[in-house]
């Protein structure tokens, strides 16, 4: 398995662990009325962005000098043309999954759901962006461009 599809491996299981911890507890306070929603959303998501961010460095270090113990393999120092193209493919379907879900967000406003309803639809497309990024490094990776 080259390093890029571990480091994947690792951002996925971070990622799952700031998100579950952190959805399951917006679910809780999700009861409130409908006034305070927007607030406690946008709460939710600056903390998420915080979070991950924080924790990502954290794991992604640890995960560095393990796998640099454990192997004897150096990070990359660079990145030549696959690696970039598997980078803009990866992003693509990123962008693909967001951009879906987001007309799927808005779409639920649009045929009137609750407000709760479109922000836990963009919570869980960011999330599954994110995974659908992580996932194709992988595949693309494993397949070889």
């Amino acid at each position: 398995m080259t390093y890029h599809s571990k480091k994947a491996i690792v951002s996925i299981l971070t990622s799952l662990l700031v998100f579950l911890y952190l959805f399951i507890d917006i679910q809780g306070a999700g009861s409130a009325g409908v006034e305070s929603l927007p607030q406690l959303w946008g709460v939710f998501f600056l903390k998420w962005i915080i979070i991950e961010v924080l924790a990502k460095m954290v794991i992604l270090i640890v995960f560095n000098i393990l796998n640099r113990l454990a192997t004897r393999e150096a990070e990359p120092s660079f990145a030549d043309e696959r690696d970039r193209m598997i980078e803009l493919k990866a992003v693509r379907n990123f962008c693909f999954m967001f951009s879906f879900g987001f007309f799927v967000a808005m779409g639920a406003l649009a045929i009137h759901y609750p407000l709760s309803v479109m922000f836990n639809t963009l919570a869980i497309d960011f999330f599954l962006s994110g995974l659908v990024l992580n996932l194709s490094y992988i595949f693309y990776y494993q397949r070889g461009f």
